[in-house]
């Protein structure tokens, strides 16, 4: 047999939907596969049909593939080795069993290496996501042109994939990968060749396509979860190649630095390590990290374009933490604070509503700063608010604090007015997060009378004139203009839009409603419904993708928008209210990606009507500085009383007790005998592999309960109907579950409110469609076989086992019991669940909608 050119080593495990996609990408190469292109796959001991499909491909092309199985799963390392072996081409890749190439990657790389042959012993291309991710690696700015590059003159043009490199089998040699470590072991691979030739060729006339899943099984996208991750590469990877280095070189080449830290940036942002090493490991953990970041220039760490600011900072703290209380520590402290602008105080809300300014704000900070406010060179007092959540952690460790703070100045329209922000008598630069109404890109905010204006390190107040607005309005376009950054694009045409529209739009009153974009089935369509002989003088829309099955429906009830037309984006920068259940930032404004090319004309309002009453403390997604609410709707007086026991920071007058709107409408029928199974979601499923979610304990136990013969026929002989229904996450894998021709499973998504109406017992574990059953008077069985809910239980008011609306059941057998127990008197509620649902709700008189809509049209108006 000829020699091949190349030879390409596939490790495979469990890769059956993928690796035919991979293998064709080979096949399928300008280059003359057959007289060129060995393939040897390594089949590390899968248990899907990989083996299957390999055998296909082998059978098809005999002279061309080799196919070895391993007789138990060695590893990607060792399986890589093993491959390596057999591989008897000039040049080597090592290709991942779920990525492809283009079909002019390997000419490419011939003609490269062709034309450089005694310069590098390794080209690479560029790396480009598909899947869960798109786009490219942020290391491809490397590819400008096909270019041979000495690391020592470009240091920051590291190489880490050996899947995206090309290698002379002769420069390897005996080179292995190491299978210490199952995870960088190609980083480890690569740079043992480079501190022996540091030239390298990056090629452009290729590309290697990387699969982006949650769930990667054959490689390291979920490696961050395992213990090696930490332990073995601390020692194996970072150390060995620091000892290579200085084994070389007597030093640490800038190249080896900017490798190691590349990968430490990841490993130190990880915030918490508590479930995977115990209290000991995490201690030999830093320290091990404390010894290797002594290899790392301080340069190198403030290179890091993935890092923020903040972490940054603790790096370099931490590298230098032996030196505390020395004066070139506190000259540490002041360069990193001036160089990396952590002098920076950033303002989350700023409005002005009825001549008052309110101002939400934080200083995030290592050193444990406070901020001082001054109006007009006077300082006012601030009011400093608790937000634990704010807090950064590194690996377990809380690296800084944050200082939140509010407060609110009357505003005279007569006056004007400059705010400064200081800290430790040093004047703070001033930024805006988002959500807020002001951004450093469009640098001013204005209401109907007022014009606020960032200059400098300081806010300036004046009264707003249609001469001075258009001013700053062209200044802020054609900086958009001449910059020409992300978001100019969409914002330029629609803040021209705006100014022409606005004389005409500035008084007119528009309420926006909402459930979530592709469905209208909660309190948003109910309070939706009640409005539309409401205040004639108000334009109300209901917002609804265009592909939604209830967009018929809502255009029957009333005006309807597109999500996220154009027409929607015009609209929503004149709107009053964003009436709505789901209040996530991406949703409310449909602009959101390029929010900050909006900032500074909104003057909507968020009402947010929940979807589910709130029994758990979901503090570190909704709060006030993140989602600034002017209705927070609740339904129970224990409810109302946790939004206050929790760093929600929301005032009294925010949150209100008044009804959802959507139980108007329930109403008690029964005449379906449906049994309902309403499993909650499981975050620690998203986006995993059928592997994963199959042998999770959430699908084995819900299942199997579908499948109980015993419950089966139980609903057979008393004429009840098993119906699951599950969260809509997990309708994506819905088809994984076995099917029996005598439990529906609604795959219609039939409406909640119809469901909730007719069915008979509800059976769920933690889910808060409950509440909706248990206002109908009607029972609910918990289903709690273990715990694996995303929310911590015990910080809960809601105690299932006293406050509960039902039995609450540890094991299948005993959740069986209990509904036969049920079917067996017509489900009839017991009187104990009759009294804890009396004292847990309110109201149930048919008002929810009134008492919601008057109370927003009580909300003072911002203009």
């Amino acid at each position: 047999m000829d020699k091949f050119k190349f030879s390409v080593v596939i490790a495979a495990y469990n890769s059956d939907l993928w690796i035919s996609k991979t293998i064709n990408s080979l096949i399928d190469q300008t280059l003359d596969f057959k007289k060129n292109i060995q393939i040897i796959i390594v089949n590390d001991a899968s248990t899907d049909n990989t083996d299957k499909i390999c055998n296909r491909f082998k059978a098809k092309y005999p002279k061309n593939i080799k196919y070895i199985v391993n007789d138990e799963n060695l590893g990607p390392s060792e399986t890589r080795n093993i491959g390596l072996k057999h591989a008897t081409g000039k040049y080597i890749n090592f290709l991942d069993s779920d990525d492809y190439v283009t079909s002019t990657t390997f000419r490419a790389i011939l003609n490269f290496f062709n034309e450089h042959e005694d310069v590098v012993d390794m080209v690479s291309i560029p790396i480009h996501f598909f899947g869960e991710k798109k786009g490219e690696h942020i290391l491809n700015f490397k590819y400008d042109k096909n270019k041979v590059v000495n690391l020592f003159e470009h240091p920051n043009h590291i190489q880490l994939s050996s899947s995206s490199c090309f290698f002379k089998r002769e420069a390897i040699g005996d080179l292995k990968f190491n299978s210490n470590i199952s995870v960088s072991e190609d980083v480890v691979f690569i740079n043992q060749m480079l501190l022996k030739n540091p030239n390298i060729g990056f090629c452009v006339g290729g590309k290697y396509y990387y699969r982006k899943r949650e769930e990667k099984s054959s490689l390291i996208d979920n490696s961050s979860i395992k213990k090696d991750y930490f332990n073995d590469r601390a020692k194996y990877y970072f150390k060995f190649l620091i000892d290579k280095s200085i084994e070389e070189y007597g030093e640490v080449p800038l190249f080896i630095q900017y490798t190691i830290m590349y990968d430490l940036q990841w490993m130190f942002a990880i915030s918490s390590v508590n479930k995977i090493l115990t209290i000991v490991e995490i201690k030999q953990l830093r320290k091990q990290l404390h010894e290797i970041i002594q290899y790392i220039d301080d340069k190198v760490i403030y290179d890091q374009n993935d890092l923020t600011d903040i972490l940054k900072a603790n790096i370099l703290f931490f590298k230098y933490k032996n030196q505390k209380n020395t004066p070139e520590y506190k000259e540490l402290e002041n360069t990193v604070v001036k160089k990396l602008k952590l002098n920076t105080v950033y303002i989350d809300i700023y409005e002005i509503v009825d001549n008052t300014l309110y101002v939400l704000g934080d200083l995030h900070t290592i050193l444990k700063n406070t901020v001082d406010v001054y109006v007009n060179d006077e300082k006012i007092e601030l009011n400093e608010l608790k937000f634990p959540q704010r807090d950064k952690y590194s690996l377990s460790y809380k690296y800084a604090t944050n200082y939140s703070f509010e407060f609110e100045i009357p505003l005279d329209i007569e006056k004007e007015y400059e705010i400064k922000f200081k800290s430790n008598n040093l004047d703070l630069y001033v930024d805006f997060s988002r959500p807020c109404n002001f951004s450093t890109v469009v640098g001013y905010a204005k209401t109907k009378d007022y014009l606020s204006s960032l200059e400098g390190k300081c806010i300036k107040i004046k009264r707003k004139t249609t001469v001075g607005w258009i001013k700053k309005e062209f200044k802020t376009i054609s900086g958009m203009l001449r910059k020409q950054e992300k978001g100019y694009k969409t914002g330029v045409p629609l803040r021209v839009m705006y100014i022409i529209a606005y004389p005409f739009l500035r008084n007119k009153r528009i309420w926006l409603f909402m459930d979530l974009p592709a469905m209208a089935d909660d309190n948003g369509r109910e309070i939706f419904s009640y409005a539309q002989d409401k205040d004639p003088n108000i334009k109300k829309y209901f917002v609804l993708r265009k592909d939604s099955k209830d967009l018929d429906d809502m255009k029957k009830i009333g005006n309807v928008l597109h999500f996220k037309s154009i027409k929607h984006r015009f609209i929503a920068l004149f709107a009053e209210k964003i009436i709505t259940s789901h209040p996530d930032n991406n949703i409310i404004y449909p602009f959101w990606g390029n929010y900050p090319y909006f900032a500074g004309l909104l003057k909507s309002q968020t009402i947010f009507l929940q979807h589910g009453i709130t029994k758990d403390n979901v503090s570190s997604w909704l709060n006030k500085y993140d989602k600034h609410l002017a209705i927070f709707l609740t339904v129970s007086k224990l409810e109302y009383k946790s939004i206050f026991e929790y760093p929600y920071n929301y005032k009294r007058e925010t949150v209100k007790l008044l009804g959802f709107p959507r139980f108007d409408k329930l109403e008690k029928k029964e005449d379906s005998r449906e049994i309902l199974i309403m499993p909650s979601w499981r975050r620690y499923l998203k986006f995993k592999s059928n592997e994963v979610i199959l042998n999770s304990q959430f699908f084995k136990r819900f299942n199997s309960l579908i499948n109980n013969e015993k419950l089966i026929e139980a609903a057979e002989k008393y004429n009840y109907t098993i119906v699951f229904k599950p969260h809509p996450n997990v309708y994506d894998f819905i088809d994984l579950f076995d099917r029996n021709p005598r439990v529906k499973i609604d795959y219609e998504h039939e409406k909640y409110k119809k469901v909730f109406n007719h069915s008979s017992l509800l059976i769920t574990d933690y889910s808060s469609v409950a509440f909706d059953f248990a206002y109908l008077n009607k029972p609910v069985l918990y289903y709690h076989y273990s715990e694996d809910y995303h929310f911590n239980l015990k910080e809960s008011y809601f105690n299932y086992e006293t406050m509960g609306f039902g039995e609450v059941c540890k094991s299948e057998d005993e959740l069986v019991n209990e509904i036969i127990e049920y079917m067996k008197t017509n489900c009839e509620i017991k009187e104990e669940y009759v009294k804890r649902i009396k004292a847990y709700f309110l109201f149930n008189d048919k008002n929810n909608s009134m008492r919601v809509y008057d109370a927003i049209r009580r909300l003072p108006r911002k203009q």
